[in-house]
């Protein structure tokens, strides 16, 4: 029996794909325990996880990473880059101590860290104990294809991110925003989507949770329609105010016999979305895992999960980037045919029109998403935990 402490970003993007490693670990007869900056306990508990006990929690802090503001924020490049900086490099220094301190409360025998967290790899270093990476998105696999506006930022601040490893006696690998560990790193994909493997990077297929993920919620299924296809719209927890969009996706789908569903987060039930017509229906959180099986079509930013959950169950996507690595999603999508990628913050209501009618009808966008789906049957998460225990 090992013990594993995972160390995450308080973020559902982040926390999400953790929580099926973690759970086979546990049920392999594995002690586990998780740490974030802030209190993350209400969803790894009702995941039948734990975090480190007996830390003081810090309680999320106010919106400033999410809401209208950021979303606004997000689109100013010059603005998103100085964030950016500040979370991987400016931030990290001030994290290395409470890490430490929950690496010796927990005393693993292997830390497991999302590989954005820089201060995970200095602390575990200090500490003595391997660590080894869980990537939420495509960073680690990332080829010489793919370019975005997140790749110029990361060679803008590489040398900053290399002082600060080298005023720890380190010097890394990285790929994108995430660091490549010498033990092992995984990344939640499929050969048959990207194209290619990566050296050093074990491509394990989806993370599904294989029980509860502990950020369900309770969803009235009787409002879904049994004579329509479902087209269902979610722009994530973070970049999720776009009433701009839904507006237009609601115009784009007037003539089209389907039934819209907005996760509209926290514009649910306000007026920014005008009157609703009969076809479109919006919830304040959807529950993402259940209702995709359902969905005949997606439209999202392209947040790596949401297009590893639409990959699993075979459902097109039109994927609208807003900022980071939501590109490098939006890339490989592009190149698969499982898709469309489109601008929605410009596009037109017949452009937009033209992108759903595509998800929705078209038998070649169909027929590559159900054959990427074919790729990602497998348990990445069971495959991940197995990775992991055997390295440790």
């Amino acid at each position: 029996m090992k013990r594993f402490l995972f160390t995450t970003i308080p973020e559902k993007g982040h926390i999400n794909p953790m929580i099926g490693p973690a759970v086979h670990l546990q049920r392999a007869g594995h002690d586990v325990a998780f740490y974030a900056a802030h209190d993350i306990s209400c969803q790894v508990g009702r995941a039948g996880l734990s975090v480190v006990p007996g830390l003081p929690s810090a309680p999320p802090p106010l919106d400033g990473s999410r809401g209208e503001m950021f979303a606004r924020q997000v689109r100013d490049t010059a603005w998103l880059r100085q964030w950016i900086k500040s979370l991987l490099i400016d931030a990290a220094e001030a994290q290395i101590e409470p890490i430490r301190t929950a690496i010796r409360a927990y005393a693993p025998d292997v830390v497991v860290t999302d590989p954005m967290i820089y201060a995970a790899a200095i602390a575990s270093e200090k500490e003595r104990v391997p660590w080894m990476a869980i990537s939420n998105s495509l960073n680690p696999i990332l080829d010489e294809t793919v370019s975005s506006d997140l790749l110029e930022t990361v060679r803008w601040l590489s040398p900053d991110r290399d002082a600060l490893f080298a005023r720890h006696g380190m010097a890394l690998r990285f790929s994108g925003c995430d660091m490549i560990s010498p033990r092992l790193t995984v990344a939640f994909t499929t050969a048959e989507f990207v194209g290619h493997q990566r050296d050093g990077v074990q491509i394990v297929g989806p993370s599904i949770p294989p029980a509860v993920r502990g950020d369900e919620v309770e969803f009235s299924w009787d409002q879904l329609s049994k004579d329509r296809p479902l087209l269902y719209v979610s722009f994530g927890s973070q970049v999720y105010h776009q009433p701009e969009i839904f507006r237009l996706i609601i115009d784009a789908t007037r003539d089209l016999e389907v039934q819209v569903l907005i996760a509209a987060n926290r514009l649910h039930g306000t007026s920014k979305l005008g009157p609703l017509p009969p076809h479109v229906l919006t919830c304040h959180y959807a529950p993402q895992l259940q209702l995709l099986p359902r969905a005949t079509a997606f439209v999202t930013h392209g947040g790596a999960n949401s297009v590893m959950e639409a990959l699993y169950f075979g459902v097109p996507m039109l994927i609208s980037p807003v900022c980071n690595d939501q590109f490098h999603q939006a890339h490989y999508l592009q190149k698969s045919d499982a898709g469309r990628v489109l601008d929605l913050h410009r596009a037109t209501v017949k452009e937009c029109h033209a992108a759903l009618e595509a998800i929705l009808y078209d038998d070649t966008i169909r027929e590559a998403a159900r054959r990427i789906s074919s790729s990602y049957q497998k348990d990445g998460a069971a495959i991940a935990a197995e990775l992991i225990a055997s390295r440790a």
